[in-house]
């Protein structure tokens, strides 16, 4: 449970939700400022009412982050703008590499929870183990988590710009000329060696892995090729770390335009085949963020074969009634996430104390998500019990 109990934490840490919910803000407000913020990037806004609440928290604190830079917001531009042209050039091409590299997206997301969740307080390391943490976060985030989505923009850029795209000689291309033909193709080209070293992805991507880097005195000296010659780039400690931010930042960029333009062309995008299951711990959460978003904070969880618990506690000083019933909808979150024969949601109050629980199939749950029964029914079929009375159902 170590890893759900980090992402309950981050949540907190830093997202602003709860926080809202302290101050008085509701649903509806929260729900408000969300739109607000994701409103300039969609073409078709309305398509906000339709897309989930998971998606969209998730997707407007990446916003967030990326418009406080005036550098970064305008690398993000320039990324959504290559999916805007393609699609506008070559519509049915752009949506067929949009899920082309699903799957690519997908495994980049996972071994970014893997990093994240490995992640450790760097501050008390010795400037050499400092150093081989932040090459081992580079080295992995660069390769395994930016590279796919390098490889699906350049896919969107190669349409737009009415060349040959296809995905399998896009997989079969080195990172590095990858970034060499983005360098070149994207009017947003800073992106591919940002400020303010001027180094290229790929050529960080080769310090980070070859461990090309030495700690001289306080200061860490990094090697690299440019052509036939070696460079040296010195940084300190404190700019070793902005530059995984800086990189972190890239990821986060490129990403989030990719998702956000999915969400936007969602009636155009029908998949065939399997179904892509995401991460446990991703869509764990990004349900978290979606409750954080409702005035809830997930406490912990506990689960086992048999069945998954959640416990959520109210942040606001709203109708207690009202808000247990509130919370009891969150068993098919939990289900969505777990798949467990049971689930479980135990609501706590502003105070911590546990008030009601609720349970359910894990069956009523899926007919549930899958639309083959309405929403309405799940108070006819889950099991309520108030803290310290009988078990009664609604």
């Amino acid at each position: 449970m170590e890893a759900y109990e980090k992402l309950i934490s981050s949540i907190d840490k830093y997202t602003p939700y709860l926080e809202w919910a302290r101050q008085g803000l509701t649903p509806e407000q929260v729900k408000a400022h969300l739109f607000a913020l994701l409103k300039p990037f969609f073409r078709y806004p309305e398509r906000l009412e339709t897309a989930p609440l998971s998606a969209l928290a998730y997707e407007a604190i990446m916003v967030s982050r990326i418009t406080a830079s005036s550098w970064a917001s305008e690398m993000f531009a320039g990324v959504l703008s290559e999916y805007h042209g393609a699609f506008a050039r070559n519509e049915k091409a752009s949506i067929e590499a949009l899920i082309a590299w699903d799957e690519s997206a997908v495994r980049a997301t996972s071994e970014f929870m893997s990093i994240y969740l490995m992640e450790v307080d760097k501050s008390q390391l010795g400037l050499e183990e400092f150093k081989l943490e932040i090459l081992r976060n580079i080295g992995g985030m660069l390769e395994a988590c930016l590279q796919p989505h390098l490889k699906a923009l350049l896919h969107q850029n190669r349409i737009r710009r009415g060349r040959k795209a296809v995905a399998t000689n896009i997989l079969a291309q080195t990172f590095g000329s990858v970034v060499e033909e983005l360098n070149k193709a994207l009017a947003a080209s800073d992106l591919m060696a940002p400020p303010p070293w001027g180094i290229k992805l790929h050529q960080w991507r080769n310090i980070a892995q070859h461990h090309a880097a030495t700690v001289r005195g306080d200061v860490i000296v990094c090697s690299y090729q440019r052509g036939s010659a070696t460079q040296e780039i010195v940084l300190s400690r404190s700019e070793f770390l902005v530059l995984a931010h800086i990189l972190h930042g890239i990821l986060g960029i490129v990403r989030a335009a990719r998702s956000i333009f999915i969400l936007d062309c969602d009636r155009s995008v029908s998949r065939d085949g399997p179904e892509l299951i995401m991460r446990t711990e991703t869509s764990f959460l990004e349900i978290a963020l979606a409750i954080a978003t409702q005035g809830f904070e997930v406490v912990k969880t506990d689960v086992d074969e048999e069945m998954a618990h959640l416990f959520v506690r109210d942040v606001t000083h709203g109708d207690s009634q009202q808000r247990m019933l509130h919370a009891s909808q969150f068993v098919v979150m939990t289900w969505q996430v777990f798949h467990r024969p049971k689930v479980r949601v135990t609501y706590m109050d502003n105070s911590g104390q546990e008030r009601l629980e609720t349970t359910a199939t894990g069956t009523d749950c899926e007919e549930i998500a899958e639309q083959r029964i309405k929403f309405a029914s799940l108070a006819q079929r889950v099991e309520f019990r108030v803290i310290g009375q009988q078990t009664k159902n609604a």
